[in-house]
């Protein structure tokens, strides 16, 4: 299924795309993790030095990646054309909330926007993430599709938005919503049954 593809049956379709807001957010959160954990034999990706960077720290960095987690979130599953590659040109001042708010922080937001995007831009960042879910992502539709009431009114919106996420979020926040969720590529790829029962309450019909 390439990005985007509409499946059809049952008048269910789902979408799936891994954005650029909600996983650089995963990005900046892996980097913080590594910079708390530096002796860590496993490191998340990427490991980088962000010691001048101006990273908010400790609690502060949780409690406001949490804000902005579920205010990306709640902005994504509203509008499907949030997202797009000009997002933190668009709005970074939403995003530089994880920085301070002095020339080390504008500084460590310039460097983390140009080191994601070089990683995300590429074969191997947005489109490797969306390809290596692709064939679990069919699996989930088709069981979504035995599972759910059959339905007459063709106009009825059955449409689920998936948003994929390189790594799972570590301090919580919205992953569920009407029509709508956030996964992560490891459990798509391990647990996609499992996910496919969680599913089911987001394709109740309203």
């Amino acid at each position: 299924m390439m990005r985007g593809e509409d499946l059809n049956k049952n008048h269910l379709t789902i979408r799936s795309s891994a954005p650029y807001s909600l996983n650089y957010l995963v990005f900046i959160q892996n980097i913080f993790e590594n910079s708390q954990n530096v002796d860590n034999q496993r490191p998340l990706f990427p490991y980088v030095d962000s010691s001048q960077w101006g990273l908010l720290q400790g609690v502060e960095f949780k409690i406001t990646f949490k804000e902005l987690w579920n205010e990306a979130v709640n902005k994504n599953m509203k509008n499907s054309l949030y997202d797009h590659n000009g997002i933190f040109e668009l709005e970074p001042e939403f995003y530089q909330r994880l920085f301070e708010d002095d020339d080390n922080g504008r500084f460590g937001y310039s460097e983390s926007v140009k080191l994601f995007l070089s990683w995300w831009g590429g074969i191997y960042g947005q489109m490797a993430v969306e390809r290596v879910c692709v064939d679990h992502i069919q699996n989930i539709y088709w069981k979504l599709s035995e599972s759910i009431k059959p339905i007459d009114d063709m106009t009825l919106n059955r449409q689920l938005i998936l948003n994929i996420v390189y790594e799972k979020p570590l301090y919580g926040g919205t992953m569920f919503g009407s029509r709508y969720a956030v996964l992560h590529t490891e459990e798509v790829f391990i647990n996609w049954r499992e996910i496919a029962t969680r599913l089911l309450d987001c394709c109740e019909d309203q």
